[in-house]
């Protein structure tokens, strides 16, 4: 009987045109905005990274480069000359370390490296790390290879950058799916007669809750799928094993791009549980499904807008666990610790043990 209730629960869940609606809305937008997202040129950009894998990101490459960059007053700016956007996926990764304005001149021996390096050092200073901190770093950091060697990696790249949209499209569906699971009776005028069953009110919340997981849970699924199966197609799936480094260049984990992409997999699942849990919660003490998307929604803007100042320490550690935070990449280069008795954790390390 029990069974039969919680099949019940999810066929309502499935089937309901709202659920569907935005299930569907969700996925068709994600796979369009995947299509429409190639760039014309790609064809040329993926011949001529190619023609670049395995080449060492170093002076003799940085030489090459030089002629290929438009001068003013003296600095090369963020413009390829014509017959050079060979270079563009190097240009993609020395830019977040550069700026728009590169200076070929400091790039003489390790120079890119020495400047990579001086970037986080002040990164670490601005955010007020201890000593302590600093040597942990500089342990992982010891663990990244220099020079980096460049490898194609268009596919894992762009699904891993992707995860900072999959939280909010989560948390929406969330709101939209799963705010009226306990207040739907309510509203209806059912609830006393769905709650005088022989199971009582707990069992029947339960079975609810459970339902409203699973439901949760497959249409996490179904939006990734919406992107992976694109991004596999169109890009390939080669470079999932090449160094972090090539993404997000200022960061200091010694992982690879498929590393990363596992954690930010189990976080996305975790915060649509996490989602789903808070919302059917709301829903529980409200018992008014437009209350609770309304709040949900208030949360999204927070979430959007919403930043802590880098020296009230603990609040801004606190506020970096939250899902959106990590999946938006900002876990890779947020270098702020929580320490727990002699050991440190990074904000994705501590998020799954916050979250539950």
């Amino acid at each position: 009987m029990l069974k039969m209730i919680y099949l019940f629960e999810l066929k309502k869940l499935f089937l309901a045109k709202v659920n569907l609606i935005a299930l569907t809305g969700s996925v068709v937008m994600l796979v369009l905005l995947t299509i429409f997202s190639i760039s014309e040129d790609y064809p040329t950009f993926r011949e001529t990274a190619k023609e670049l894998d395995g080449r060492t990101i170093d002076e003799k490459l940085f030489e090459e480069m030089e002629p290929a960059l438009k001068y003013e007053n003296g600095l090369a700016v963020l413009q390829v000359k014509e017959g050079y956007e060979r270079y563009a996926p190097i240009l993609n990764i020395i830019m977040p370390v550069t700026g728009d304005e590169i200076d070929f001149s400091r790039f003489r021996g390790m120079g890119f490296y020495d400047l990579r390096r001086q970037r986080i050092m002040q990164r670490l200073e601005k955010q007020g790390l201890s000593e302590a901190e600093k040597a942990y770093w500089n342990t992982l950091e010891a663990r990244v290879a220099k020079p980096f060697v460049y490898h194609y990696h268009s596919g894992p790249a762009n699904l891993l950058k992707s995860f900072q949209a999959l939280g909010f499209f989560i948390l929406l569906l969330s709101a939209v799916g799963l705010s009226g699971v306990y207040a739907r009776e309510t509203t209806d005028r059912m609830n006393q007669l769905l709650l005088c069953s022989r199971y009582g009110k707990k069992e029947l919340y339960m079975i609810k809750f459970a339902a409203g997981i699973t439901w949760i849970l497959t249409a996490a699924l179904l939006v990734i799928l919406s992107l992976l199966i694109p991004y596999c197609v169109i890009y390939g799936t080669e470079g999932a094993g090449e160094m972090l480094q090539l993404v997000k260049p200022l960061s200091m984990l010694p992982y690879t791009i498929g590393q990363m992409l596992t954690v930010c997999l189990i976080i996305y699942l975790l915060a649509a549980v996490l989602y789903a849990a808070v919302t059917m919660l709301l829903s529980v003490i409200t018992q008014n499904a437009l209350a609770v998307t309304c709040i949900l929604l208030g949360y999204l803007v927070v979430d959007l807008f919403a930043a802590v100042p880098e020296r009230f320490r603990l609040l801004e550690m606190i506020w970096s666990l939250r899902p959106n935070a990590i999946l938006m990449n900002t876990g890779f280069v947020n270098y702020r610790l929580l320490h727990l008795g002699r050991d440190f954790f990074m904000n994705y390390q501590a998020a799954p043990v916050a979250y539950v």
